[in-house]
């Protein structure tokens, strides 16, 4: 058995999201002790959209690494775009021409699966949901998430190119409190797949 094997992604997965809520939580205290009831408000917010996020170490299976990696995506999509909703709502003075990180885009597919691209930042390579884009790592992205072929291609040609992210949508914006469709399918299907391992290993105890 190999040390990632052995590593326990659900109790990783929980330290995280509860990391980050906490952090959260901790923010919205000190605005409002500074008397800052906007950015209270805003952190407020944010706690309540990271608890959209599914406690998926509560179904009691092992999570695998795909899994884990899956879920952080997620989540690092949705601290990504409250990071760039609270520069616009809290900052008295904005920074012109201040952006979301124009090395990161997270695209999400009608059938709620997440691609999230990054520039390797010393040579221009891409990667895509933790993995370089090799020709076969894009021929299973295409195969995997077929509603997002379009663009896996067009970073292929981009990669050749060196053209970065021309071309590409700015990607899938988190707004307000509200579940987001295509994170609803992502949770609804992670979550079945949970509860039928949860099942499968439950009808394994009783049988033994």
């Amino acid at each position: 058995m190999t040390a990632a094997e052995e590593l326990n992604w659900a109790a990783l997965l929980q330290f995280d999201q509860e990391r980050g809520l906490e952090g959260r939580r901790h923010d919205a205290e000190a605005a409002g002790r500074r008397g800052d009831a906007r950015a209270k408000a805003q952190y407020l917010q944010e706690v309540a959209q990271l608890e959209l996020l599914p406690r998926l170490w509560e179904f009691g299976v092992p999570l695998t690494e795909e899994e884990y990696q899956d879920a952080g995506r997620v989540r690092s999509w949705m601290t990504h775009e409250q990071a760039a909703a609270r520069h616009e709502a809290l900052s008295r003075h904005p920074s012109p021409g201040w952006s979301r990180d124009p090395h990161i885009r997270y695209f999400w597919s009608p059938d709620g699966h997440l691609m999230y691209v990054t520039t390797a930042r010393d040579d221009g390579r891409f990667v895509v949901n933790h993995g370089f884009l090799t020709p076969g790592r894009a021929d299973r992205l295409r195969r995997d998430t077929p509603q997002l072929a379009h663009l896996v291609t067009l970073y292929e040609r981009n990669q050749k190119a060196g053209r970065g992210h021309e071309g590409a949508p700015a990607g899938t914006p988190l707004v307000g409190i509200g579940m987001p469709e295509p994170l609803r399918l992502w949770r609804a299907r992670v979550e079945d797949a949970l509860r039928r391992r949860t099942a499968e290993r439950t009808a394994a105890g009783d049988a033994g």
